[in-house]
């Protein structure tokens, strides 16, 4: 029995902290600090577990394995609602409080397992080895399932959860009336689970991003990052990756003309690569203007997702000449024998790690031996392209750095500014001038390479091997939800 419980705490450990990880990093807009923090509680409430352990009896440890399994019960939903409720009283730092309590309350009851069922039958003649052994397997079992996450329903993987957690709590409890109440349990889990899961994701939206009428079309953990696509009341679809928004808005879809139809209307590609998806709005662009169109997109959920909820307004099944491939863009880049004549970062503002990588020395200089002789790179600066704005300046100087030819422009809204690099920049700036506003810049302003050069002077650009940057966005991401600001 020992060995059994111990698998299935195994298990469960390292799948709950999956859903964590996932759900309230997604609730804090998720950068890695919040992950660390979530993490941190996490772990956290195994140290508290761990030291409590021994004042532990057998009565008590099975009150608290029910108590457990009821909560645990309504995860990930409560967690929706939570957060959901949260939003209307603006507390930043109650919100992280109460979410990091959470975690850590939840992690704490299995780490008491391992004392009770480990160091309870060492008594110096027995090996405990495959009693550790069994624990390490059941996570070991997990994190398998979580990379086959990805293809499997929604549902699979927290019902394996749930189900694991049952057969840990029956073995604990001991008690036949009680198993079948686990399996009643179960049962109604995996029925009720899609309108559940609908119902409190909508939920969430609907206070949190001011979604009138939010209707859940999609919600999925994937591998990399929580995928959400959320219908209006007024039929507007909306896709968030990680709690932040990257299709929905008309800003959005403004975002999508300039960094990808303006520079395809001026180098007329021949062969265009797209790196990342977003909501693809990029490929219809594209599809129209090359002949032959990419897309490297490391998270398939994205895809499915917008395919299936985005296409009616992409008309993406009717494209012929566009192809994606699932890979990870640093690898794809590094491999690939193709050469573009644009090049396509359609990729959010690097407040991650993962995203910073996309925007540093590193990742232009791979990009840049794509090219053809005439190729471009669109890169999104993610904001107004101007002094002491962080964001723009640092991706700029790592273009800079990188390429022998740079245009930045801003268009005539003025929310966020774009650059143009490649070997060598064939067009004028009265054709850049006719196109923005052609496609209703009205007044864009495109700065000067005097301009650029002294905006970025003594800016350090991202690298491989300095990713404070986005480490440092994070930090300041997570103190202005705390305080609101």
């Amino acid at each position: 029995m020992n060995r059994t419980v111990l698998f299935f705490a195994g298990f469960c450990i390292v799948l709950l902290q999956f859903f964590m990880v996932r759900e309230i990093t997604a609730m804090l807009l998720g950068t890695e600090m919040v992950i660390l923090l979530v993490t941190v509680a996490y772990f956290s409430g195994f140290s508290v577990g761990y030291m409590i352990a021994g004042l532990i009896d057998e009565k008590t440890l099975k009150v608290l394995a029910v108590i457990t399994w009821a909560i645990h019960l309504t995860l990930p939903f409560s967690l929706h609602y939570l957060g959901g409720s949260l939003a209307d009283y603006k507390f930043g730092l109650t919100f992280l409080l109460l979410l990091f309590v959470t975690t850590f309350l939840l992690s704490s009851f299995f780490s008491v397992l391992a004392p009770r069922f480990i160091d309870g039958v060492n008594d110096g003649r027995n090996s405990i080895a495959p009693l550790y052994g069994a624990e390490l397997s059941g996570g070991l079992v997990a994190v398998v399932l979580i990379l086959l996450s990805g293809f499997l329903p929604p549902v699979a993987t927290p019902l394996f959860y749930q189900c694991a957690l049952a057969l840990l709590v029956g073995l604990i409890v001991d008690n036949k009336s009680f198993r079948l109440a686990l399996t009643v349990g179960v049962v109604a889990y995996a029925f009720s689970y899609n309108p559940l899961q609908s119902h409190s994701v909508a939920f969430y939206y609907e206070k949190v991003q001011r979604i009138e009428g939010a209707k859940t079309l999609m919600s999925v953990n994937s591998a990399y990052q929580k995928v959400d696509f959320i219908q209006s009341g007024s039929d507007r679809r909306n896709l968030y990756l990680n709690g932040l928004q990257n299709y929905g808005s008309d800003s959005l879809s403004d975002f999508n003309t300039f960094l990808s139809k303006v520079p395809a209307l001026l180098v007329k590609p021949d062969k265009a690569l797209i790196v990342g998806s977003g909501s693809m709005e990029s490929v219809l662009y594209l599809s129209r203007l090359a002949r032959e169109v990419t897309t490297v997109e490391i998270d398939q959920a994205v895809i499915d997702g917008s395919r299936k909820y985005l296409d009616d307004k992409k008309r993406l099944t009717k494209v012929t000449n566009w192809n994606v491939v699932i890979d990870d863009a640093k690898r794809f880049m590094g491999e690939t024998n193709g050469r573009y004549d644009l090049i396509v970062m359609d990729v959010p503002a690097p407040l991650t790690v993962q995203v910073g990588l996309l925007h540093s020395v590193d990742f232009y200089q791979m990009a840049k031996r794509k090219l053809a002789r005439n190729g471009l790179m669109a890169v999104s600066l993610s904001g107004t392209f101007r002094a002491g704005n962080s964001t723009p300046i640092t991706v700029v100087a790592g273009l800079a750095e990188v390429f022998d030819d740079l245009v930045v422009y801003t268009p005539g809204a003025g929310e966020r500014s774009y650059a143009l690099a490649g070997n060598r920049v064939v067009f004028s700036q009265e054709q850049l001038e006719t196109i923005l506003r052609h496609e209703g810049a009205g007044d864009a302003y495109i700065h000067s390479s005097s301009e650029v050069m002294e905006i970025i002077r003594g800016v350090e650009p991202m690298r491989f091997s300095d990713m404070s940057f986005p480490v440092r966005r994070s930090l300041k991401r997570v103190f202005r939800r705390i305080t609101g600001g």
